[in-house]
């Protein structure tokens, strides 16, 4: 039975997510503008579309967005879901959220382009309680054997409102330290700032590769799309073709300007987990579900995404800390151009600030 958890029952990571997520500004940019806020975010969205009446058969819709992140500091502390195994109970601790993100740029400057709610987990297990209605679970951890696969101690559920959920697993940078239970529990904090990594040109590949991999067909006019600017030849947006080609640019940027002097990073993924990286269940993925018209037109079938949680110290008081989430997600869409079928990442990043 779920009971009211405290804020300390939660993983590390969760403890500090609780609260509102803005773009803020946080810096000034290399004209000495403020940069992060949503006039100037240090953000962006490549996001292709199915567009028959297109010569190329699809359009781009991409654009800088501005966002808000609430972490329920009251229903998500208290959801404590126990998976009883036998001897074990696996004891869900949920964290709820609710995104609302809007255009920054654009004819359609400060619409909402797009909301989502969801959950992250974090999955730690313990000895199964006796009866029906136990009392609250202790804290006796069970046998190495029994315990959580570290490549999938936490786990992200997604609900978006075009038809689509998504179930990721996913892992920690974690530094060992004594004290706590269970790899969220352990001092995930790192010293320094980290290094974003570019972000892999998000260009359509076909969707089921031969062996040796064709190259890109040319009539998907790639090039033209993804690397120039947006013009009256065709229908398509690409404001920033220098963003389109590194889509994490914007988070580099931002740890340049904030220079955070300690952070945690986790990432998630539906693709079958690493082998190596302790999982002890085969084949170990999550997984996505479409509603029929997506599974037609744009069938999401992959997600994965990297989280960085940003420390850095008031100048004026050392003992607070400013707090910024940054992100980086892609998600890769199916899709039928002019007959063949083509994987299209559709990858996004912000940088928001806890306030």
């Amino acid at each position: 039975m779920p009971y009211a958890a405290k804020n300390s029952d939660l993983a590390a990571f969760q403890q500090e997510l609780v609260g509102s997520w803005t773009n803020q500004d946080f810096g000034k940019d290399e004209n000495k503008n403020p940069v992060g806020g949503p006039e100037n975010p240090l953000s962006y969205n490549v996001m292709p579309l199915p567009q028959t009446d297109d010569p190329d058969g699809y359009i781009l819709k991409n654009f800088k967005f501005y966002e808000t992140l609430n972490f329920n500091d009251s229903i998500a502390i208290a959801a404590v879901a126990p998976n009883r195994g036998g001897l074990v109970s696996q004891n869900a601790r949920a964290l709820f959220y609710e995104q609302q993100v809007k255009f920054a740029e654009g004819p359609a400057k400060d619409t909402v382009v797009h909301v989502e709610n969801g959950a992250w987990l974090w999955l730690p297990r313990f000895v199964q309680q006796d009866g029906p209605y136990p009392a609250n679970v202790n804290a006796q951890s069970v046998s190495n054997a029994l315990q959580q696969p570290a490549d999938a101690a936490i786990a992200k559920q997604i609900s978006i409102p075009h038809g689509n959920s998504v179930l990721a697993l996913g892992s920690f940078d974690t530094v060992s330290k004594k004290g706590g239970s269970g790899v969220c529990m352990k001092d995930p904090v790192m010293n320094g700032s980290p290094v974003i990594p570019d972000a892999p040109f998000p260009y359509p590949v076909p969707a089921n590769p031969v062996t040796p991999p064709p190259a890109l067909i040319s009539d998907l006019n790639v090039d033209a799309r993804y690397t120039t600017l947006a013009n009256t030849m065709a229908n398509f947006q690409n404001p920033h073709p220098l963003l389109t080609q590194c889509p994490n640019r914007p988070l580099q940027e931002a740890v340049a300007i904030i220079q955070p002097d300690s952070f945690m990073h986790w990432r998630v993924t539906t693709e079958p987990l690493e082998k190596g990286m302790g999982s002890m269940i085969p084949g170990a993925e999550g997984v996505v579900t479409n509603i029929p018209f997506e599974q037609r037109v744009a069938d999401v079938t992959a997600y994965w995404a990297d989280y960085w949680l940003l420390y850095k110290k008031d100048g004026k008081d050392g003992r607070k800390k400013h707090k910024y989430l940054a992100y980086t997600q892609t998600i890769l869409m199916v899709m039928t151009i002019k007959g063949k079928e083509y994987s299209f990442p559709h990858v996004t990043c912000n940088t928001v600030t806890h306030t």
